[in-house]
């Protein structure tokens, strides 16, 4: 591990992550990739602050990412696909709770990537850095109750390692518009990430540090 608290870049068999900050993002290749038809509609409609239509935006963004980072709360990705052509595919946070001991994260694919299990992949590494690397005690997650698709997608991950849905959070999450939805919670705790480890390999990817 080197100097840095969050890695740089973690690499596994289908996806590249790249931390997002001015220094590895070009802002109109981002920018280029948020106006597509499919990460405007159905990719970005349970995460509307994801919904970027202008430069400045963008911008804005990976400013954002870049103060969250510096101040140790966590980590934005760009999600890339592990092959010669390696398009932008989504983003991903990584986020660290000290005080109570716990991880989160978010990811948000463009539509055409839906259905391979990117997502599951990254939270599989998200999941075991937090107890791994981190010594933390908790790893939770939460969907838009009508989003079935991160739901199931979540679920996956949860059950791999041996966590649970905690339940419905209602009007637990404002949108931009005023809107207040309700989330599903999912949760898993060192005892369950233990006993479902114990037997299987961990951070089987190329985590770099610098």
């Amino acid at each position: 591990m080197g100097g840095n608290l969050y890695p740089e870049r973690i690499e596994t068999d289908r996806l590249v992550l790249e931390r997002l900050c001015h220094d590895t993002v070009d802002p109109f290749e981002f920018y280029e990739f948020v106006t597509r038809d499919d990460w405007q509609g159905e990719a970005t409609d349970h995460m509307p602050w994801f919904r970027l239509r202008r430069l400045d935006q963008v911008e804005r963004f990976v400013d954002r990412a870049e103060e969250i980072y510096a101040d140790r709360e966590g980590v934005r990705y760009l999600l890339r696909t592990n092959d010669e052509t390696r398009p932008i595919v989504g983003t991903s946070a990584y986020k660290t709770e000290w005080e109570t001991k716990r991880a989160t994260t978010d990811i948000v694919l463009a539509k055409e990537y839906w259905g391979r299990e990117y997502a599951l992949e990254r939270a599989s590494i998200f999941v075991e850095l937090t107890f791994e690397v981190y010594d933390l005690e908790a790893y939770y997650t939460t969907c838009a109750a009508d989003n079935e698709p991160s739901r199931r997608s979540i679920e996956k991950c949860i059950e791999q390692y041996g966590g649970r849905h905690e339940g419905l959070l209602r009007q637990h999450s404002p949108r931009p518009n005023g809107d207040v939805t309700d989330q599903h919670r999912f949760s898993i705790v060192r005892g369950e990430y233990e006993e479902a480890t114990v037997d299987r390999e961990t951070l089987e990817c190329e985590i770099d540090w610098e």
